[in-house]
């Protein structure tokens, strides 16, 4: 599961630098969302706070740019 959001991560690191900034944004979301997924219940508190932070962060980010 860790390979494949990697794998995603990168894909939307380059499909932000190429073609679509909002796109990209959404891959690297999903991308932590399943690498995050499997430990989550194991976490402490303090520890949830900062993925879910980027997850919310990156999918603002991608609502909040204007379309093309």
């Amino acid at each position: 599961m860790k390979r494949v959001s990697y794998l995603i991560g990168v894909t939307g690191i380059i499909i932000g630098i190429f073609v679509s900034v909002r796109a990209g944004a959404l891959a690297i979301a999903a991308a932590l969302a399943l690498f995050v997924a499997p430990d989550f219940r194991q976490m402490r508190t303090s520890e949830k706070i900062i993925p879910a932070m980027l997850f919310v962060s990156l999918i603002t980010i991608a609502l909040a740019l204007p379309r093309r």
